[in-house]
């Protein structure tokens, strides 16, 4: 990816790995990151009586802007002089109903959600934080350092299918990533 686009907080070399487990839905770790400088092996064999979860498909990378929403903000539409679409419109994003898998910028989210405040609460493992109660500063202060990592979405191609047709948002915080610890990230899972 570094060859069309960098994000400044991922490491400059090397690869990442993720792994999804779906008995994990719910828990912070249901997607598994892994960053690895070796160069790639050969392709892994498929093991004995099992099958590939989901087809293999070559990636290319095209470099968007995104937008934070609303919600990401942590402001209601009320509070700002800037209808929710004309703020969609900064960016260069696909379409809301477009498959949209993404390496870092903002999350498209499918619920209203203050995600790096979820990714917080979960990091802590707290209960999911109750939007219209007070959040404790500290907790607001730490929650800022969380990055979107990767957003997978439901993808008939890949026979993916997160709920109906959600999406999965992997979080990791910006000074872990830059050490290159992927072994603290926070997924999220938003379906419609």
């Amino acid at each position: 990816m570094a060859a069309h686009s960098s994000i400044e907080w991922l490491p400059d070399a090397g690869r990442l790995y993720a792994f999804y487990d779906p008995d994990r839905n719910g828990l912070a770790d249901v997607v598994s990151v892994l960053h690895g400088l070796d160069p790639p092996g050969p392709p892994a064999p498929t093991p004995k009586g099992g099958k590939r979860p989901f087809p293999e498909r070559r990636v290319a990378f095209t470099p968007l802007r995104s937008a934070p929403s609303f919600d990401w903000l942590g402001l209601g539409a009320s509070e700002v002089d800037v209808e929710p679409e004309n703020l969609e419109a900064i960016g260069t994003a696909p379409s809301a109903d477009a498959v949209q898998h993404r390496i870092g910028g903002y999350p498209n989210e499918i619920q209203p959600e203050r995600m790096w405040l979820s990714c917080e609460h979960l990091a802590r493992g707290l209960s999911d934080p109750v939007w219209d109660e007070a959040i404790p500063p500290a907790i607001q202060r730490a929650a800022k350092a969380w990055r979107l990592l990767l957003q997978i979405d439901s993808d008939p191609a890949l026979k993916m299918n997160f709920g109906d047709g959600g999406r999965l948002y992997v979080f990791i915080r910006e000074r872990h990533a830059r050490r290159g610890d992927f072994s603290k990230t926070v997924t999220l899972w938003q379906t419609y």
